[in-house]
């Protein structure tokens, strides 16, 4: 995309920090977007600590943002900016930022009968902008020796990513050791997903941070029923991955219930405005509030809490991070819940303890491999 939206030179630093040093991203239309956020209730800013040429690599793909198959429009890029400010953004703190755009398949076609052609078209262009990241941008140009990579994805883009992993990182040790870990959020890994990656655990604070693992989840307020669209699997011996950051962090079960650390994008943050506040993602936060504010995100520090839950039957198995607290800061005061549950933002229930645990395993991995 032209211009560099996410505003990172070759080492991971700012090409262009804002007036007031802050650390800024860039929509195609030229508005800039501060990656600040407003403390809530106190309405305290909270500055974002800029990257210094950080150690590690963050390759994230983007979930369903092209609701008719105009993926190739102007309006597209706004909305690739967006859904990236909102979810991947923080986490350009500790990790130099490759986003690769692809062929998505649109919401029409995931709702058509023959979906296969379309997310087919998608996985392999992320399959391609892998191997070209991993064969030049990861290479360190000092040492010529590959990098660590922390593996960002969610819905359809963690689906792609989930299949790109099985070919290009699951059976490869070399590869492999270079994985930090691999957040793959709403797109239903399962147990059986991969044959060499764990999921992540800690069950106590003894224990080391782990790292070469998996975090996954899909987020959800109510608890599912089996007509709902994430977190289930036909068969009771194969379920969908649970790993609540919190807990992982804290070092304690993941089944028991941690405080969760949020981030909701702001109205500018969207490039929003008087008529369309949600901005270029309007139609895909449907039911959910965007705050306003001067600041990029409006972080709510003790409001919600999150817990994974196991059901399982003769008919298969249900999993999911339960999410519970005040939820009204988050969702439309007449928003049913819709069959997706919290899944629009999956990351933002749980971005501050996603982008310390990157930055906890990030430091555990370059301790532990130099």
């Amino acid at each position: 995309m032209a211009d560099n939206p996410c505003n990172q030179d070759l080492t991971g630093n700012p090409q262009r920090p804002g007036s007031d040093g802050s650390f800024t991203m860039r929509y195609p239309s030229g508005q800039t977007v501060t990656l600040d956020a407003e403390r809530s209730p106190a309405s305290r800013k909270e500055a974002f600590a800029g990257p210094k040429k950080p150690s590690v690599d963050c390759f994230y793909a983007y979930p369903t943002v092209d609701m008719l198959g105009v993926n190739a429009s102007r309006a597209s890029e706004e909305q690739l900016m967006a859904v990236m400010l909102a979810q991947a953004a923080r986490f350009s703190g500790t990790c130099r930022m490759f986003v690769p755009i692809y062929r998505q398949a649109a919401f029409t076609e995931i709702l058509s009968l023959d979906k296969s052609a379309a997310l087919t078209r998608g996985q392999a262009d992320i399959d391609s902008a892998w191997r070209d990241y991993w064969n030049h941008d990861n290479i360190a140009p000092h040492t010529h020796r590959h990098r660590a990579v922390v593996i960002l994805g969610h819905s359809q883009g963690a689906t792609a990513l989930t299949a790109m992993m099985r070919r290009e990182i699951d059976p490869k040790p070399a590869v492999r050791r270079h994985l930090v870990s691999a957040i793959l959020l709403g797109g239903d890994v399962t147990t059986e997903s991969f044959r060499n990656l764990p999921a992540c655990t800690r069950t106590s604070r003894r224990e080391p941070v782990p790292t070469g693992c998996v975090v996954a989840y899909s987020s959800y307020a109510q608890r599912p029923g089996p007509k709902d669209m994430f977190g289930h699997t036909t068969s009771p011996k194969n379920h969908v991955l649970c790993v609540n950051p919190a807990a992982l962090l804290n070092g304690t079960p993941p089944t028991r219930r941690q405080p969760l650390d949020a981030y909701m994008p702001t109205q500018r943050t969207l490039n929003g405005n008087l008529l369309s506040p949600k901005g270029s993602m309007g139609t895909v936060l449907t039911g959910f509030k965007v705050p306003d504010s001067a600041a990029g995100y409006v972080h709510h520090p003790s409001a919600l809490q999150g817990e994974c839950q196991l059901r399982k039957s003769a008919h298969g198995a249900s999993s999911w991070l339960q999410v519970s607290g005040d939820t009204s800061a988050f969702t439309e005061p007449n928003a049913k819940s819709p069959l997706s549950g919290l899944h629009v933002i999956d990351f933002n229930v749980a971005q501050g303890n996603l982008t310390r645990l990157v930055h906890a395993q990030s430091t555990a991995w370059l301790a532990r491999h130099h």
